[in-house]
Parts: structure tokens; sequence; C-alpha cells
């Protein structure tokens, strides 16, 4: 029992940003160490921006000028930026901080960069991995520090504990809370006006609202959020004016540094969804500049683009389509690729060959049977070009497929080369001084909705406004161009 308690007595430890005594089962060295196997993880499944990219320097720039005031200036702190539309950021332990381009580019103002990123030093300087780790051994949840893991909650199941905790949801309500008071006090010592902490609270509150609204007109998939307690709990908001009210910095409300123009300034340029090298939707049209392809869709389709594959369903409709992309190893016709890819159980009907823009075109309908629709028809066309193919399949419930076959038919035949000179990029964020008789719709009409659907919510949101919101005549907001 001695030994046993002279353990415990020998696990506790002073936390850093409470003063208080933790009762943790790893040194700070040890600390140190997973963050860097975890971080290196992170590198090889994640797509970081460069270092020397000019975005990445001024995250960094506004990182270690709140890291700098926080209570553990010790550490070496390593700001990045991951490359993918997804709105969020998380800590690892020792200093490593990771924030989403999807969440950067719906800033408005350096402090409220400065507050999120203060959030996350939060983590790290209240060893809130740590503490996780000490619950996980405690109550033998399991080990924290193992899987490799790839950014996405279909397949949580295979990443280590710490890492899903860290990218998912965050480090627990008490944890978040915990963060969001220090992110107020760092940003305060830092010299940013801590009103930020409430707009940008605001900002994930008008995109989770946009998410819903976009969710009840279509069957897509909303995306990730920022786990931070502010971003989910109705509470918050009254528990952050609070916080800045007992604050000892509260004399800066209103008069530390926001830094609008510099935020915008440092967004511009950047694409507004996917990069080239993802493909992303302008408008209607899918364009995916590295690989060279476009393909228009009809105006009732939702389109997702994900690394494995694009799909799209008809909105309130069981009609579905997808593209993939396949390297082939041998030289073969359409007809046997769609044979071989289709199986020996499927039936090939109207099999149909010819050429366009400098692919071999092969085109069948295809009777079978797939999961969650039971039977099934078809309609597949591959574009092969050199060792490069892409499958584009549509389909429905067998007796239903005649409804949608114009919109499946047009879907194919709108297949073509990219041109970069003559078909555009992808939607980049670009400046613009709002003048009198402005309006969201008006702006998103001028661009031809270049967004698709929502296109003057999502440029509202893009500013930190309701679509009945404006700006003052001659502020500089973002558009999508």
């Amino acid at each position: 029992m001695l030994c046993l308690v002279a353990a415990l007595l020998a696990a506790c430890a002073a936390n850093p940003a409470s003063k208080k005594q933790d009762f943790v089962l790893m040194s700070e060295q040890q600390e140190l160490n997973l963050g860097q196997k975890a971080a290196a993880q992170v590198a090889s499944q994640m797509t970081l921006m460069p270092e020397n990219d000019p975005l990445v320097k001024y995250v960094n720039k506004v990182g270690q000028r709140v890291a700098a005031v926080s209570d553990r200036p010790e550490l070496f702190y390593r700001f990045h930026v991951v490359d993918d539309t997804t709105i969020n950021a998380f800590a690892l332990p020792g200093g490593y901080i990771y924030i989403y381009r999807g969440l950067l580019i719906h800033m408005n103002s350096e402090a409220e960069l400065a507050a999120v990123l203060a959030h996350e030093v939060g983590h790290v300087t209240a060893r809130h991995a740590v503490q996780r780790y000490t619950q996980a051994q405690l109550y033998q949840v399991g080990a924290m520090v193992t899987s490799i893991f790839v950014p996405v909650p279909q397949v949580a199941g295979q990443l280590s504990d710490l890492i899903a905790n860290a990218v998912i949801s965050g480090y627990g309500r008490q944890a978040e809370l915990q963060s969001d008071e220090l992110s107020i006090r760092y940003i305060a010592k830092a010299g940013y006006d801590v009103e930020a902490t409430k707009s940008i609270l605001e900002t994930l509150k008008r995109l989770d609202d946009l998410d819903s609204k976009i969710k009840e007109d279509t069957t897509g998939k909303r995306p990730e959020k920022y786990h931070g307690a502010f971003a989910s709990h109705p509470e918050t908001k009254k528990r952050i004016d609070e916080a800045i009210l007992k604050s000892e910095h509260t004399s800066t409300t209103g008069l530390g540094e926001i830094g609008h123009n510099t935020m915008l300034a440092a967004l511009e340029g950047y694409p507004y969804g996917e990069s080239p090298e993802q493909g992303a939707m302008v408008g209607r049209r899918f364009i995916h500049p590295d690989l060279g392809i476009q393909l228009t869709f009809p105006e009732e389709w939702v389109v997702t683009n994900s690394p494995q594959a694009l799909t799209a369903v008809k909105r309130q409709q069981k009609a579905y389509f997808t593209l993939l992309p396949k390297e082939l190893n041998k030289r073969q016709n359409g007809e046997e690729l769609l044979r071989e890819m289709a199986g020996s159980r499927a039936t090939l009907s109207n099999i149909q060959s010819s050429s366009r823009d400098g692919f071999e075109v092969t085109q069948a309908e295809i009777d079978t049977s797939l999961k969650n629709v039971g039977s099934a028809h078809l309609l597949a066309t591959i574009f092969m070009r050199g060792p490069k193919a892409y499958l584009l399949s549509s389909w429905s419930k067998r007796k239903e497929f005649d409804q949608f076959r114009d919109d499946f038919k047009a879907i194919a035949e709108s297949f073509h080369s990219y041109d970069p000179n003559k078909d555009g990029d992808v939607p980049r964020i670009a400046l613009y001084t709002w003048a009198n008789g402005d309006r969201w719709s008006k702006l998103a009409s001028s661009s031809k909705d270049i967004l698709g659907a929502f296109t003057a919510d999502k440029l509202a949101a893009l500013n930190g406004m309701g679509p009945q919101q404006s700006p003052a005549a001659g502020t500089i907001i973002k558009i999508a161009k």
C-alpha cells in the first residue's frame, strides 16, 4: 500500500496552465516524444501546405505571437496548415498545431485567427492529451498512441485514441472550456481584441446553420466542423462573455488589434474549396486541372468530391453517379475493361464505341445487383487515353432507370478534356470593395453562382455575416472568383 501511495504521489504534477496539481502518468519528455511521433503520422497521412507558403508563414507568425505569452513559452511551437476544406483545427502534445484551410478562409480578422490558434495552444499548455492518456490508462480504455491514422471520421476506429480525439472531437467538454478561457487570456496578452472569440464563434455557428440548410435541401453529407467547445454548445457564448468580463485583460476589449484587412490580404488567391490537385466544382461544372478532365451536372444533382472518387446524387431522388480514375497495366479495348469491372454476373447491353476529344470511349448498359439498391441498371461509360482510364457509372433501381436516362446520358456526354486557357481555374478568394447597392444575391448572380447552390449564403458566411446582413460601403470583403 505504501508503494502504491508513493507511486501516486510521484505521478502528481503542477499543471502549467491552471497551476493546480494534476494526476498524470506521463513525464514532460514522454509528452514531447509522443507529440513528435504523432506529428510524423500526421505528415504522412494529411496534405500539409509547404512551410514556405506565404499563408503558412503568416499563420506561424500569429501563432508564435500567441505562444510566446502562453503558460509554456519554452516549447517550440509548430503551426501547420492542412490543405483541406474541412472547418477544423487541432493540437497534438508538445506544441504541434494544425489548422485547416477550410477554416482559415472563413476568418475575417487576424484576431480571429489568433483566437483559434490560442485555443489550440491552450490544449498544449494545459496538457490535455496527457490527461486523456492518464484517464485511458486508469480505466483501461486501451493504448492511445499506436495506429497510423487518416483524418476521416468514417475510419475513426483505425485512429489512436489520442489523435482521434484531437482531430474529431477535441479532448472533452471540460478541456474545451478551459482552452476557450486560455484563448481569451493569451490573445489579450498578445495584444489582440478579445471580442474576436465571439465573432469567430458567430461565424462557426453561421456555418453550422448553413450546413443544416444545405442538408435539408439535398441528401449531401454534412462536413466536419471545428471541435472547439464554443462551436457546438449554445450556452458557450454566454460563458465566453462572462470569461471576458472576469479576465484581468478586459481593458483590451474593443481596443486590441483586429487586423481585418491584413487577414484578408493573406487569404487572397487561395482556393475557396478544393485545390487544383483535388479538382473542384465551378457552378455545375467539375474541373480537375491536374487530371485534365471536366464534366457538367444537371441542375438537381448534388456533387461530393473525395480523394477516392467523385460522387453525385440527384436531389431527393435515388439516382447516383460515380467517377473513378483507373491506371491501366495493359492495352485493352473498352468492352473488355467494362466486362472485367462489371463482373461475371452482370449483363451488358447496348454497347457502343466511339472517340471523343482524344479519348477512346465505350458505353454500355449493365444489369446487376448492388448493395442498398438491389436490382440495378447502370449506364457505364469508360474513357481511355494511354494508360489512364476514367469510369463514369450512373445508376438507379432497374424499374426507375428510364426516368433518369436523360440525366445519365447528359453527364456522360459532358465529359471532356480540360483546357486551362478556356475552361477557367478553381474558385479562388479575391478581394472586393463593397459599394452602395450591393447585395450578396447580386454578387452571386454576377459570379454565375460560382459556388453552386446557396452561393449568396456562402459569400455572406465567408465574410462572417448572414444573408440579410451587409457591410458598410467601402469595406473590403472576400468573394470567390
